[in-house]
């Protein structure tokens, strides 16, 4: 692990999971920030304002909490796995992902597709958590009372996130195949 000396927020709480996303955001194309960004911002808002015109925000949120936890955990399993693979293999397969670049740099380094599918399942780890804190969030707020407005936002959030994880581990899967498939 890398030492850094701490400033500002970062010398009172552990803060440096936030460079996995900053790295994320750095190493992606436009075209693949519409495509897990955007799509699913526009998912989201449109999603919640359905439910809130048909006055179900509070039975998609209670939906969403009664199977997330569960299907997420076992998302965070795969992903994990997935890392872990990544981190510990040492094939001529995993060669071949290190010696294709992406054409960007980060951090004064050129990124191979190795780096970015470590980042990018990095990514896709920090979303997975994130999002079963929020449905826990939901959880912890409709049993104390959650107000209309929260709970269209993190309907919103809920459905953004499970839109931006499910496409990047699309997008990740469909790297890897090309990688080794290439079409002549």
């Amino acid at each position: 692990m890398m030492k850094r000396e701490s400033k500002g927020l970062g010398s009172c709480i552990y803060s440096e999971w936030i460079i996995v996303i900053v790295d994320y955001y750095r190493v992606l194309r436009k075209s693949e920030v519409i495509y897990e960004t955007v799509v699913p911002v526009i998912g989201a808002i449109l999603c919640s304002i359905i439910y809130y015109n048909i006055g179900k925000v509070y039975i998609a949120l209670k939906g969403l909490s009664n199977i997330l936890p569960t299907a997420i955990s076992v998302l965070i399993g795969f992903t994990a796995m997935l890392i872990t693979l990544l981190l510990t293999s040492n094939s001529d397969s995993v060669n071949k992902l290190k010696s294709i670049t992406l054409e960007k740099r980060i951090h004064n380094q050129e990124v191979s597709l190795y780096h970015g599918l470590l980042i990018q399942f990095s990514h896709i780890l920090v979303s997975e958590i994130v999002l079963l804190i929020s449905v826990f969030f939901y959880l912890f707020c409709a049993g104390v009372g959650i107000g209309l407005v929260v709970a269209v936002l993190l309907l919103a959030v809920e459905i953004y996130l499970i839109l931006n994880i499910l496409l990047s581990v699309l997008r990740g899967i469909t790297n890897i195949y090309f990688s080794f498939y290439r079409i002549k």
